[in-house]
Order: C-alpha cells, then structure tokens, then sequence
C-alpha cells in the first residue's frame, strides 16, 4: 500500500471555485435514506425468495445485510473525518493505496454505479405511474422513455441550480417517502392477518433452494437494496461541521434503514404466499402487497406514493454520483473542465451534465438490460468499499499517528465482521455465477472484465494523453 505520508492535498487551480459547506446533519440523514431505499427494497424480496425458498431466511438476509451497512457506515465514519471531501471511496483510495485504484472506482461509479441506479428508478417511476390506468398514463414505447428521461434531466438541473435549493426537494421528496413508507408498514401491521404468522417461517420448491452458494448470491442481491449505505461521503466536502456531522449521519441513517427494511419484508411476506410473491417479485411487489392488503380502491394511492420514492432515489443519485466525477478532474484523473464549479450557483455543473448524459442514454437500452447490467456489475460494486475497509484497518496499524475525529468502536471487530461478510457474499457469488447462474452465468467475470477495461482506460490517459493525476 501507498504511504499516506509522501501524499498531500494540492491547492486548487488558479481561479477555480471551491464547493462551500452548506449541508448539515439532518440533510445528511436524509441523502442516505433517499440513496438507499428506492428500487431495491421494491424488487428484491421476490428475487431473494425465489433464490432460497425460504421467507424466513429472507429477514435473516436482510438483517445480516444491514449488519454490514452498519459496519461498513461505522469503518466510512472513521474515514470520512478523517479526510472529509467530496468523493468518497475516490478519496480514501487515493490516500491509501494511490492513484489506480482510487480511479477504477470512479470508473466503475461514473459508468455503472450511480448512472443505472439513477435510470432504473426513473423507469420504475414511470411504470408504477402507468400501473394507474388500463391502458397506460404515459402510452406507446417511446413515451415512457422519453419521461424516464425527462425525470433525470429535470432533478439534474435542480442540483445545478443550487446545492441549497437542490436539498430543499431532496429534503421534502425524502421526508414524504419515509412517511409513506411508515405509513404503508403501520397500514399493513394494521390489516395484517396475524393469524396466518406462519408464513413468516413458511419454506416453498423453489429450483436448487437452500445451497450455501444460494444463500451467498441472495445476499449480493440484499446488498443492492443496502447500496448507497455511503451515500453521505460523496457530498463530505460540503457537508457543515464534518468531523462530528458524518459519522452522525452514517450511524443514525443505517440504523433507521435497517429497521425500516425488517418491517417492510414482514408486511410483503404477510401479504400473501411465497408463491404469489415470486410470481409478483420485481416491480410489482409493492403494488401487489398493497391490493392484497387494503384492496384495489387504495392501492393506487400507494402506487403514487411508490412513484414519490423512486423519484426521490433519481434526484440524490443525480446530487451525489457527480461529485466523484468532480473530485477525479481536480487530481487530473479525467478531463480538468470537469472540475468546474459554476460560479454562480457553487455546483459541479459540467460533472452533473456528464452523469446525466450517461444515465438518459441507459434508460434507452430498457429496464431488463438496466437489471441485467445491474447484477452483472454487482461483484465489481462490491470491491472498492471493501479495499476501503481493509484499508482503514491497515492505517490503524501504520500510520496511527494520523488525527482521526471519529474512531470505529470495538476495533478491530468491527471492521472484521464487514471485512469477513463482503469477501464470504464475493467469493460464493464468484462460484454462483460462474459455475451455476444460468442465464446469469458468467456474470462476476463480466465484472471483473469492467475492472480491466477501466484499468487500460487508466493507462491509455495516463500514456497516450500524458496526464499527470495529482497526489
């Protein structure tokens, strides 16, 4: 690894504007949740249950995937006072290991990670918006892309108008989901039939359930509605009194989405048999859950509600996923006109345009591709937090001279317990899809391959175009 000692902070280009610290604590909070529950938790309960056939183990995942966004937020606590500026993983790559892997995470954030997300819940938006009507809200084939695609550029532009005012809908989108999503658990522990509690523990035949490789690769799966559990770091450049205000955020947001995701799974697996719930998995989980509940009269209002999260996801993936774009054109790691901050509005503005132009153009290529990218590039997502962690822990160790605001509690456990978790998810998901995946099979190589490419990516700039990457 890279000594931390021989890096240091360059000062910003002559004339450049610098992101101000505008955001505080509860705004913190609120990116984290808006980042993390959106589309996952509304198509991963039937996929899970179709993998292990087992509505309990479904709970245990869930809660095991939230031990490690727990852990994982307490390790990026420690780093992120540490070194509180925008671009997360980016930043704390860098520092530790240097300038290659530091990039291969952009890479992978600017193409994969917050660009798909951001399309497939500007689509899912869309198609729980159609779900209103027979015949479809927005009609035809190319409508409904073209209003996928309006939805990003529009919060897009929010975000260039302003960090403040971009936060005040974030803010007021996040606030309605979480009372939507409270609502909808009160409303379903209220309608529940509690005396059908035995599906909570029900198993059903479903093809190969129960292997230990199964279980590993729901879990990869689990980890997707959990993404973003990080969210908060990628803004930490503009967050108002970092040291104390990020590992706040982390903590508490983690906490909340691990409660609000066990709750919802009991009122989805209370809504009906395992049965119906993987024939209903994907996009209509929610839909199907809320007829079965409280019946057709009001479920469209909770379809409408559902839209609200998914907008809510589109707008925070569009806030935070430029700002890795923006800390790689300050050290030169891509094009320099990136790191431009508009000098009226204090936004990353050309970055927010890039991170735009690449999610529209996904929401062209339609949502199973989006799912299929999704699951494919879900091994490679998994890599940089993990180097992350591994690499807090090794810092510990050779450098513990270095002031750390915020310490992870019981060290070393903590970040064994993510450390060991992630690496047990990698390794059995590498052995499921390559050996057993079916029509996923492959998938983790395809993975890998994005590494590689985005590896030569990094030596044909370094090479061919001479960049010099700041240190």
């Amino acid at each position: 690894m890279t000594s931390v000692k021989r890096r240091r902070i360059t000062a910003p280009r002559e004339g450049s504007v610098e992101l101000k610290r505008q955001i505080g604590v509860v705004t913190a909070v609120l990116i984290i949740i808006a980042d993390v529950i959106g589309t996952g938790i509304l198509t991963t309960t039937g996929e899970v249950m179709g993998i292990t056939g087992s509505a309990l183990s479904i709970l245990v995942l869930f809660a095991v995937g939230g031990l490690i966004a727990l852990t994982g937020s307490l390790c990026y606590a420690e780093l992120a006072a540490m070194w509180p500026e925008d671009g997360g993983e980016y930043v704390y790559l860098k520092r530790v290991y240097g300038p290659l892997p530091s990039f291969l995470t952009g890479w992978i954030s600017l193409i994969i990670g917050f660009s798909l997300s951001a399309a497939m819940s500007s689509i899912q938006a869309v198609n729980y918006l159609n779900g209103l009507s027979p015949h479809g809200v927005i009609p035809g084939t190319w409508l409904p892309k073209l209003a996928a695609a309006g939805i990003i550029v529009f919060f897009s532009m929010l975000h260039v108008i302003g960090v403040q005012k971009g936060s005040l809908v974030q803010n007021v989108l996040t606030l309605v989901k979480l009372l939507v999503i409270f609502l909808f658990i009160a409303l379903g522990f209220y309608f529940i039939d509690w005396s059908a509690s035995g599906r909570l523990v029900q198993t059903y035949p479903v093809d190969k359930g129960g292997s230990l490789l199964g279980y590993g690769a729901a879990l990869i799966t689990i980890m997707y509605a959990y993404s973003g559990w990080n969210g908060t770091t990628y803004i930490a450049g503009e967050i108002k009194n970092p040291e104390k205000n990020l590992p706040r955020a982390l903590i508490a947001a983690s906490l909340m989405i691990i409660v609000i995701y066990l709750a919802v799974n009991v009122v989805f697996l209370m809504s009906g048999t395992g049965g119906e719930i993987i024939k209903n998995a994907g996009s209509t989980i929610g839909d199907y859950s809320a007829k079965q509940l409280f019946g057709k009269g009001i479920s469209p209002v909770f379809n409408i509600s559902f839209v609200v999260i998914l907008l809510s996801s589109v707008s925070v993936q569009m806030m935070i996923g430029p700002r890795v774009t923006y800390a790689m054109a300050k050290d030169g790691a891509i094009f320099h006109t990136l790191d431009r901050v508009n000098s009226r509005f204090k936004t990353p503005d050309l970055s927010i345009i890039v991170q735009t132009a690449v999610a529209v153009s996904y929401v062209f290529i339609g949502f199973n591709a989006i799912l299929t990218m999704l699951i494919y590039m879900g091994f490679a997502l998994s890599i940089f937090p993990l180097m992350a962690v591994i690499g807090m822990v090794y810092l510990r160790y050779k450098r513990p001279e270095i002031r750390r605001p915020y310490k992870v509690p019981l060290f070393p456990v903590v970040p064994l317990i993510f450390i060991v978790l992630t690496v047990i998810i990698m390794a059995t998901t590498f052995v499921q899809t390559t050996f057993y995946a079916g029509a996923y099979r492959y998938s983790s190589l395809y993975a890998i391959g994005a590494v590689v490419v985005g590896i030569a990516a990094y030596y044909a700039w370094r090479v061919l175009l001479k960049f010099n990457f700041k240190k």
